[in-house]
């Protein structure tokens, strides 16, 4: 049979898979670049959101998705910029209250804030990246949808929840410290959950979160990848993960002790002036100040059968010592009868080594006054705020006082007093900043303290979220010690804590509720004679050192790939130009 010579039909030609080389144009246009800044300010401000003023806690299991989801960027310096940009959104909107203070103070921290969540999206991605050398497609998806491998998906989730808390660690001290609103603070008003604090801390419940957005992010990526491919998504592993998590918490929640019953009540009459900042001292403020503490110490304190008085952090702007207001404090303590704990600004003068006089010191003090004005006892504060209280280098760079600094350098205390109050309580009193830090109340409760005390002056961010952000912390102190904690405001948020994390009467407006209010508030918080220590009073932060030590050995991962491949690539250039 006669054949036709016909042309060779051309053969398909072969995916080309991806190398380092290849052009990535696709995954660097202006469009891709607008899906990825969406997804990091979504992120962004979502966390914000979970938090005071809109207070979403539903927000925080979500918050990490948006960046997630959004293809990661080929180049370091690109993910660290992205990684910047999430970090920012995110620290501009949530300290937005202290830009109340001047010179755009919530701006000038949020620029550095923002490095905490950018040093984790570069370390997770920089991981990810590393996972997918081993090419599993031919056109790999850069980030956490690159995994396909269900133990790579789980490691990830492990490992990208340890690097948050560790970052948290690190955010916890460095340069002083600045450990506000970790992701399990947006936790504060779930009991179950709560329970876990007593071991863990809020690590432990950061930890949480930040396992079920990385799960929930991989589980999308698997369902876009099915969809793209025609198929089912397969068993999530990350999911299951999960399950096994919960399962402490749910422990937790049915086999806990519950906190011992209370042998007594120590009746406490705490004082809110709500008296606006003074930025500069004048007689009259003062005047203003001084009548308004003693004037609703006086028509509270007898008829209601009070056994301490508290007034909080710099009720009054001036140092006890003022003639004025000792004597007004004297013929106070002489009608009520009642001790009085105040804050106030001390000046003293110690002896040096040899036994003679020193320089004149001022201290951040909280002191315990009797019926006869004698003080019984006084804690100066440990940790001063940054700028605040003193100027970090201060001395060697004068005008970064001028600029910044607010006239006061005041020197740290050394000792963690714990107050012998009134019915066989015993008080660890935190000023201000200080119910921030862990590590202060747990100090506290070591040294005795079976009740905890914060008094703060938030008068300096008016009536913004700042004085109820500065509470929700207030909350875990209260959580991780099982211990009760009275919070004495100077213009807000006065209240109790129980040893649960349960908020008791914050002290409002009776006709509208506004917490910005005048006024006084009576409390029974709850004594007991020998209340068990938790196990993260007697092991502090475990979890999160933990997790920094993993941080550490994935940094040093990353860092030695980093420079195997920059020595690879440094001896083909030199084999080249041999050539």
């Amino acid at each position: 049979m006669p054949t036709t010579d016909q042309p060779a039909q051309p053969t398909p030609a072969a995916p080309t898979p991806v190398t380092e080389g290849q052009n990535l144009r696709h995954l660097v246009g202006w469009q891709r670049l607008a899906i990825r800044l969406l997804g990091a300010v979504a992120s962004g401000l979502l966390l914000s959101a979970a938090f005071p003023p809109i207070e979403f806690p539903l927000f925080i299991w979500v918050a990490l998705v948006p960046i997630l989801l959004v293809p990661a960027p080929p180049t370091f310096w690109r993910r660290l910029a992205l990684g910047w940009v999430f970090g920012f959104s995110h620290a501009v909107t949530n300290l937005f209250w202290l830009n109340e203070i001047g010179f755009g103070a919530g701006v000038l921290l949020a620029l550095i804030i923002a490095c905490y969540p950018m040093l984790w999206y570069v370390l997770f991605t920089g991981l990810l990246n590393l996972w997918r050398e081993e090419r599993d497609d031919a056109n790999p998806i850069p980030g956490l949808g690159g995994l396909r491998r269900p133990s790579r998906q789980l490691g990830a989730m492990l490992l990208g929840a340890c690097l948050w808390v560790g970052i948290e660690w690190l955010r916890g001290w460095l340069f002083t410290g600045f450990p506000w609103n970790f992701l399990g603070v947006a936790l504060w008003q779930s009991p179950a959950l709560l329970r876990l604090c007593a071991y863990t801390g809020v690590a432990g419940l950061s930890f949480l979160i930040a396992a079920v957005n990385l799960a929930l992010a991989a589980r999308l990526h698997d369902f876009r990848r099915a969809w793209r491919d025609g198929q089912r998504a397969g068993y999530s592993w990350p999911l299951a993960g999960l399950i096994l998590l919960f399962l402490p918490v749910l422990a937790l929640r049915f086999l806990a002790a519950p906190p011992p019953e209370a042998d007594r009540a120590l009746r406490v009459l705490a004082v809110q002036g709500n008296i606006p900042q003074c930025r500069e001292w004048t007689e009259e403020e003062f005047q203003t100040s001084l009548d308004t503490y003693v004037g609703l110490t006086r028509d509270n304190a007898g008829p209601k059968g009070v056994d301490l008085v508290i007034w909080p952090e710099t009720a009054v702007p001036a140092p006890l010592g003022y003639p004025a207001y000792y004597q007004a404090v004297k013929d106070l303590q002489a009608y009520t009868e009642i001790p009085l704990l105040l804050g106030t600004v001390d000046y003293r003068t110690p002896a040096t080594a040899d036994g003679a006089a020193g320089s004149e010191l001022s201290f951040n003090s909280a002191m315990l006054l009797d019926a006869k004005m004698n003080a019984l006892d006084y804690y100066d504060k440990v940790h001063r705020v940054p700028f605040g209280e003193y100027v970090p280098f201060g001395r060697f760079f004068p005008w970064l006082v001028e600029w910044i600094g607010m006239g006061r350098d005041l020197t740290p205390g050394t000792e963690y007093t714990v107050f012998d109050l009134p019915k066989e309580a015993r008080a660890g009193v935190n000023i201000c900043f200080e119910d921030a830090f862990p590590g202060i109340s747990r100090a506290f409760v070591q040294r005795g303290a079976n009740i905890l005390v914060t008094i703060t002056n938030d008068a300096w961010y008016a009536e913004s979220c700042g004085s109820r952000q500065h509470l929700l912390q207030a909350v875990f102190r209260a959580a991780e010690t099982q211990r009760p904690l009275l919070r004495s405001g100077n213009n807000s948020d006065t209240c109790l804590i129980l040893p649960n994390g349960s908020i008791v009467d914050p002290l409002r407006d009776p006709e509208t509720g506004y917490p910005f209010y005048r006024g006084a508030g009576v409390y029974d918080v709850p004594v007991c004679d020998n209340p068990p220590t938790t196990f993260y009073t007697r092991h502090g932060d475990w979890l999160a050192g933990l997790c920094a030590c993993v941080s550490a050995g994935v940094i040093c991962l990353l860092v030695g790939r980093a420079y195997t491949r920059c020595r690879a690539q440094r001896v083909a250039r030199l084999g080249e130009k041999a050539a």
